[in-house]
């Protein structure tokens, strides 16, 4: 059980890293705040 858990728990915080690194190539590829909140708002709605 233990093992499972901690199978998910590491898939929960990959996937969290990864959205955090997406969220900062976007902020790095975007020319002001407004564009970049769009485009975070585009990955919400995926």
């Amino acid at each position: 059980m233990d093992e499972e858990l901690n199978v998910g728990e590491l898939l929960k915080e990959t996937a969290e890293e990864n959205q955090t690194r997406k969220i900062l190539e976007i902020l790095n590829e975007c020319k002001d705040l407004e564009e970049a909140k769009e485009k975070v708002r585009a990955l919400l709605k995926k």
